[in-house]
């Protein structure tokens, strides 16, 4: 499979989660999938502050069923790791904020951002998602990461840098009931 086709693949699995999403959500996920969450790291404990509200506000039944790891990248490094979902699956708060906040950097480049884009491009231009090339192509580069758009519904997710590490394999087997 060609990384267009990895690329597509991940592209309609995420229209299917949220099909209101804009260009702008899509530009998020590109921007995810190849710099990961490092800019968020940099502020260690407000990472952990965030996460520990978000968590408390979620209700485990609404993770019954969700996909727990979504891979956003299309050489399969990069992953978002469903909050719901794992609480679901009774991932405790500390195990799961002390692996978020051990990541390494994903070490992502401006170049591997652009190759991405302009297969999503050439995706739309072909017809294939239901926005077009050239608005794609008109977005600038993306120097920070915004907040997804109001009609992208439900994001809650942290971003795993290497879901293909050691560190990501040992906290995924200790996790309650699987993946």
């Amino acid at each position: 499979m060609t990384e267009k086709e990895r690329l597509f693949k991940i592209l309609r699995h995420e229209i299917a989660l949220h099909p209101q999403m804009t260009a702008a959500d899509l530009q998020k996920l590109v921007y995810q999938a190849v710099f990961g969450v490092g800019h968020l790291l940099n502020d260690r404990t407000g990472f952990t502050e965030r996460l520990a509200r978000e968590w408390e506000g979620i209700d485990p039944a609404a993770g019954v069923g969700m996909e727990a790891l979504q891979t956003i990248d299309p050489a399969g490094r990069v992953g978002r790791l469903h909050l719901q979902a794992c609480k679901a699956r009774g991932v405790k708060i500390d195990e799961l904020t002390r692996f978020l906040v051990a990541q390494s950097p994903a070490g992502g480049s401006r170049e591997r951002f652009v190759r991405l884009w302009s297969l999503i491009c050439e995706l739309a231009d072909e017809e294939k998602i239901r926005l077009t090339g050239r608005s794609l192509a008109s977005l600038p580069f993306p120097e920070t990461i915004s907040h997804h758009s109001a009609g992208y519904g439900e994001a809650s997710y942290r971003v795993v840098n290497n879901i293909a590490s050691q560190q990501t394999a040992v906290f995924i087997q200790g996790f309650p009931g699987g993946l």
